[in-house]
């Protein structure tokens, strides 16, 4: 009985030893593909960054910037002159910020 309960004692040891990198191993095969494909995408964003035509396009989009000798055309609306709010409507504090302050619409 005691040579059974140390064979398996000797047995089960290494098994957990076993198991345990098994699964550290598929944690690190894991992390490892999702490294891969976060660099690859990473290696698109880069090659896009050194290409004038993408940083143009995100310049004018993101930053509004413009280039020497662009047209900029600057759009000032009173929003009470373009939105007339129904005699009815329940919230007065819209009418106050568009600067309408009798409510009325």
């Amino acid at each position: 009985m005691v040579s059974a309960v140390g064979l398996l004692a000797v047995l089960l040891f290494p098994w957990q030893s076993l198991t345990t990198q098994r699964r550290s191993i598929d944690h690190a095969a894991d992390t490892l593909e999702r490294l891969q494909a976060e660099t690859s995408h990473l290696a698109v964003q880069v090659a896009e960054a050194k290409d004038p035509v993408v940083v143009e396009r995100i310049a004018r989009e993101q930053l509004s910037l413009v280039r020497e000798g662009d047209t900029l055309y600057r759009l000032n609306v009173n929003p009470a002159d373009v939105i007339t709010l129904p005699s009815s409507w329940p919230l007065p504090g819209v009418a106050h910020l568009l600067g309408d302050g009798d409510g009325d619409g």
